[in-house]
């Protein structure tokens, strides 16, 4: 969020990508209805959005993903060479592979028919670095943590180096590893070293699992 205060009174933009062309004309009227919102283009997959696109990189993508993994997704973060947000609607944005099976910059999880306000909240608090999660997937997250919480005393986890502790904090921001690596002036690899390191000394198994895991330890605060 390094730029978030100049930012903050240009409108955010925004990309759709969805399969049906009645979900991307929903979206699209969505996002043209909100005067805080710009709309760049919409697709029906990753590469054709790249290529609506033609350069410009969005704030934010909303996506209508399909229920099942998907490398899509995924293709177009490589192929746009930018990190931006992403707001994701779903049929199961609770499901066990969806944290894992989104990019790593997917910092919104919403339900297919989540209500227009609640869509237009999310591209705004995802574009503003914050992270979006339906109380399902909090709760799930949680549960999921108290074991390691529990193992702790016998199986005391590793501590936290001053560097992870820096990338840590700049994931619970939001930033994606292209920013990481820019703001700390190191490689992409290295980011990705980092990050293999915190999430074996935490136990996690996703970015947003090493973020609450990092915080219920006391290594970041946000």
């Amino acid at each position: 969020m390094s730029d978030g205060q100049t930012r903050q009174t240009a409108p955010w933009r925004v990309a759709v990508m969805a399969a049906s062309w009645q979900e991307r004309a929903s979206l699209q009227a969505l996002v043209e209805a909100n005067p805080a919102l710009e709309f760049l283009a919409s697709a029906a997959d990753a590469e054709k959005l790249v290529d609506c696109l033609a350069g410009s990189v969005p704030d934010v993508i909303v996506t209508d993903i399909a229920p099942e993994p998907s490398d899509a997704l995924k293709t177009l973060f490589e192929l746009s060479h930018a990190s931006p947000s992403l707001v994701v609607l779903s049929d199961d944005p609770d499901s066990d592979w969806m944290l894992d099976a989104l990019p790593a910059d997917a910092v919104a999880i919403l339900p297919r028919n989540a209500m227009p306000a609640e869509i237009v909240a999310s591209i705004e608090a995802v574009a503003a670095g914050l992270c979006v999660l339906t109380p399902d997937i909090l709760a799930r997250l949680l549960a999921e943590t108290r074991p390691s919480r529990q193992k702790a005393p016998a199986e005391p986890f590793e501590a936290l180096t001053l560097r992870e502790i820096e990338v840590l904090a700049m994931l619970a921001d939001g930033l994606g590893n292209k920013e990481i690596a820019r703001q700390l002036d190191i490689s992409d690899n290295t980011v990705k070293f980092h990050l293999s390191s915190i999430f074996g000394k935490l136990g996690a198994t996703n970015r947003t699992e090493a973020v609450m895991l990092g915080m219920r330890h006391g290594f970041i605060m946000v």
